[in-house]
């Protein structure tokens, strides 16, 4: 582990603490080949685990370079394990030179306020008028749930406990883009798609490159030429 990062090992399990069970708290260390999870507490929250790749919006940050000129992502919707609707903030750590070395993560779920909030409303008013101006609107007319249906999670940051998981969802929206099975995309078309997950942070993952090549029918060897195609495509 990079040391650096050590001082943060014991203040993750202290945040969780101090916190509470509702705030599920985690460490990534980063480098280019891996950016897993290092540390976790109140994992129950995302189902995550030691190991897990990093979150898709955080990833594509980190792809882009918003830590060179900010420190944190506050206030994304990302959802729990069972599709409660999270608050995710995302600070990045660098080292003395600036460089990304990490980034510490913190994902609160609200669901058990939500409910408290309305058990107290169904006190004093009849539960039509609570239905009808019920301030904490969820992402579907279950509210007492907290749940996001099906529908309402496209634009939501979804957890994974996998790098297959991870990029294996990418791949199937993509393929689902070109209606064909992606191993029998043209060479322009495994480019742009290798461009395309390459903005998005996905080779930060590791086994990424091998599980992606697989997936597409070529050699590992011929996934980084598209790689390296798509960079200069890229300007990088």
């Amino acid at each position: 582990m990079n040391p650096y990062l050590k001082p943060y090992m014991a203040l993750i399990e202290f945040l969780g603490k101090t916190f509470g069970p509702d705030y599920e708290v985690a460490l990534h260390e980063f480098n280019k080949n891996d950016c897993s999870v290092t540390a976790i507490t109140n994992a129950h929250i995302s189902g995550r685990k030691i190991g897990s790749p990093l979150n898709q919006t955080a990833l594509e940050a980190v792809s882009k370079g918003v830590y060179k000129h900010q420190d944190y992502l506050s206030d994304y919707i990302s959802l729990s394990a069972d599709g409660k609707i999270l608050r995710s903030c995302t600070y990045f750590i660098k080292d003395n030179h600036e460089n990304l070395i990490g980034l510490l993560c913190i994902n609160f779920d609200d669901s058990r306020y939500k409910h408290a909030i309305k058990d107290i409303l169904e006190m004093c008013h009849p539960n039509e008028f609570i239905d009808l101006n019920y301030i904490y609107k969820h992402a579907d007319d279950t509210q007492s749930s907290g749940a996001a249906s099906a529908g309402d999670t496209a634009d939501y940051e979804n957890f994974y406990t996998t790098m297959e998981e991870n990029v294996g969802e990418f791949l199937r929206r993509l393929e689902a883009e070109h209606s064909v099975p992606l191993n029998r995309l043209t060479m322009d078309e495994k480019t742009e798609l290798i461009c395309r997950m390459n903005e998005k942070g996905i080779f930060f993952l590791k086994g990424a490159v091998k599980y992606v090549a697989q997936k597409l029918g070529c050699s590992q060897a011929s996934l980084y030429r598209y790689l390296n195609k798509a960079k200069e495509m890229g300007g990088e």
